[in-house]
């Protein structure tokens, strides 16, 4: 079985659109959204509509927390919380309601398969994972950590392998290893951070255990052009041509 990955969408339709169709494309069998659907971004509703038709799970993430009120909206900057209250007022009742009912973590016991949005230890505190010594951090994890795990919240496209008590960043050159186990950030949908401004997310083979992430070109300049619309900080329909 071949499932699509994909997370940190933040209301960015084109490029979620275009994903959707490489999904398509690549003849996945299941896609699983690991959460933050909502933030930055200017349509917020038609990313929630779309997600509900096509996703076997959807996480909640940390922004998406924030917007429906069960995250304290203080702890994020002036600009960002604009978007959550912004957000918030557009949500139709029935998406709000959805993103309330998310759940922090989806496990596949019988594919020894972990997904969450963030580190998977206290998932609802929405810790980072982007260095070995954050990596380290969770071999302390006594059960929970499965063979292969996904995470977002970083934006970025890491990957780290754990023997024992020790991790090793094998970012770019992953080959699956009986008896390991493997930490992933699947990268962003919606907002890229790692220098490259196309759409990612990862592909995984229940089979061969192999995996991949998907780059994938879309309309930047028409998500840029409905975040200013919209009257969001400039910064985030900047970023977009970036990838940072």
């Amino acid at each position: 079985m071949r499932i699509a990955i994909i997370s940190d969408v933040h209301a960015n339709i084109q490029a979620l659109s275009k994903v959707m169709d490489r999904c398509d494309l690549e003849m996945v069998d299941e896609i699983i959204c690991l959460g933050d659907v909502v933030g930055y971004g200017g349509n917020p509703n038609e990313c929630c509509e779309l997600l509900r038709e096509r996703c076997e799970v959807v996480l909640m993430g940390n922004h998406d927390a924030a917007t429906v009120g069960v995250m304290d909206a203080d702890y994020y900057y002036e600009s960002a919380k604009h978007v959550l209250y912004w957000s918030r007022e557009e949500l139709t009742d029935e998406n709000f309601r959805w993103l309330y009912a998310l759940p922090y973590t989806h496990q596949r016991t019988e594919l020894d398969l972990g997904f969450y949005h963030a580190a998977p230890i206290m998932p609802s505190s929405f810790y980072y994972v982007v260095r070995n010594e954050e990596a380290e951090a969770l071999t302390r994890m006594k059960v929970g950590l499965y063979g292969h795990n996904f995470i977002g919240h970083s934006h970025l496209t890491t990957c780290y392998e754990y023997n024992g008590r020790k991790v090793r960043d094998v970012t770019g050159h992953y080959e699956y290893v009986k008896g390991r186990r493997y930490l992933t950030n699947v990268g962003s949908v919606g907002q890229p951070r790692d220098r490259n401004p196309d759409a990612c997310f990862v592909i995984y083979d229940t089979e061969s255990k192999g995996m991949a992430h998907m780059r994938v070109p879309y309309d930047i300049a028409s998500a840029a052009a409905r975040i200013r619309a919209v009257g969001h900080d400039e910064k985030f329909a900047r970023r977009l041509a970036l990838g940072v």
